[in-house]
């Protein structure tokens, strides 16, 4: 079609008898006769979701203009079929169609960005919400739309997701992923990695603070999602282990060989040994929580040297042992910092525990989480994709989802284990 198809052609539709939407049943008795339409097209039609095809097959016998528009612009096709907006702005669409206006008016009518253009009919099986319409978003996204008509479905959610929940630098970046050959729900999918992604570049606030590695238009996605991850693992030392947690260190602190061991069981002592030390002490919330394991901190005078866990002993049962001993960035520690751990360990006079065998409930604080998403609530209509309450069985679903975001984009991190 010449001008990028700006003007609908003529399709002529060949008449024959049918008694309903279906192309193989006989007409009943009595009833009015419909024209069949041609195989051509028929096959074009069903590459649409199955709701929407008896519409579309109106449409077609309404004027022969939309013959036209469900090969030229399916979005716009689907919009109509689905009663995109309200019935006097969808009557005027159809006037323009039938009237044989442009593609971007009738697209103009609709609200819908000329960038869906490119989008097979294949993608077009959910509601069309707000969409970005920058030109500059229609440019960039153009060399980053799905080549697998199969895959464009959950792209094009997830694209519109992103832009509604982080913005248009994070839906673009999102676009150009590989991560969807499995169907699979956006805003499940990708509400913790949109919000890290808003945050990383939103104005000074707490949550802010937490990330250590922010979201950038050229982060590879893998580190992403492991920033995201820890983003949200501090998120949760945070809220869970204030102050008031009462923790029990276990063991005593104390000093051995010249080296001093102090426990590390709330929010700001395990912040600040993950900073000193450049390590992951601050990814621990859920294990201390659960009763897993306690970290101490290792200096000699006041530089920090060492962090070191406790944890039941692998064989044998009801005892403490050293499960990790770590100088900064996680290099290996001294001979002569194990030689202080041991030796301390040895002075110590509850080195037999049994696990609870309940876990102590220990319950998020509302009023922190709250004052940490209340930017992002302010700026996304209350960002309901956010669980309002944060419980134990919410913010599990929140890290599941997460965990099921790195087996899809095949991302191996401890942090997903």
């Amino acid at each position: 079609m010449r001008a990028s198809m700006e003007r609908f052609k003529s399709v002529t539709v060949v008449p024959v008898e049918m008694s309903s939407d279906s192309c193989t049943s006989k007409p009943a008795r009595g009833r009015a006769r419909t024209a069949r339409l041609p195989a051509s097209l028929e096959a074009k039609v069903t590459r649409y979701s199955a709701p929407v095809r008896r519409e579309l097959r109106r449409l077609v016998r309404l004027s022969p203009r939309f013959a036209d528009l469900i090969d030229t612009f399916p979005a716009a096709a689907y919009a109509l079929a689905t009663r995109r907006g309200s019935n006097a702005i969808r009557d005027d669409a159809i006037r323009l169609v039938i009237d044989g206006a442009s593609l971007k008016a009738v697209a103009r009518k609709l609200e819908l960005p000329n960038w869906l253009k490119k989008l097979p009919p294949e993608a077009f099986d959910q509601p069309l919400g707000q969409l970005p319409q920058t030109e500059s978003f229609a440019r960039r996204v153009a060399s980053r739309l799905p080549n697998d008509p199969l895959q464009a479905p959950f792209w094009l959610e997830s694209v519109a997701f992103a832009s509604k929940a982080g913005h248009d630098e994070f839906a673009i970046w999102l676009a150009e992923q590989r991560i969807y050959a499995d169907r699979g729900d956006a805003e499940r999918t990708f509400k913790v990695l949109a919000a890290f992604a808003w945050f990383s570049r939103a104005p000074h606030c707490e949550a802010k603070d937490l990330i250590v590695v922010p979201w950038r238009p050229e982060i590879a996605f893998d580190t992403a999602l492991c920033a995201a991850k820890s983003w949200l693992n501090r998120l949760r030392l945070i809220m869970q282990l204030q102050p008031h947690a009462g923790l029990e260190p276990w063991l005593d602190g104390g000093e051995a060989l010249g080296y001093s061991f102090a426990p590390l069981i709330d929010r700001d002592a395990l912040l600040k040994e993950a900073q000193a030390m450049q390590n992951c002490a601050d990814q621990y919330a859920e294990r201390l929580a659960r009763e897993r394991c306690r970290l101490f901190s290792v200096k000699k005078g006041l530089t920090h040297v060492a962090t070191l866990e406790i944890g039941p002993h692998s064989r044998e049962s009801g005892v403490l042992s050293i499960t990790q001993l770590k100088a900064r960035h996680n290099m290996p520690a001294s001979v002569e910092i194990w030689q202080a751990a041991h030796l301390w360990m040895s002075q110590q006079a509850g080195l037999k525990r049994m696990p609870p065998m309940i876990p102590p409930e220990r319950p998020f604080d509302e009023k922190t989480w709250r004052r940490l998403m209340a930017p992002y609530r302010a700026e996304k209509d209350g960002a309901p994709w956010l669980p309002k309450r944060l419980t134990q069985t919410s913010f599990l679903r929140m890290d599941m989802d997460m965990c099921d975001l790195a087996r899809r984009a095949g991302v191996t991190s401890w942090l997903f284990t």
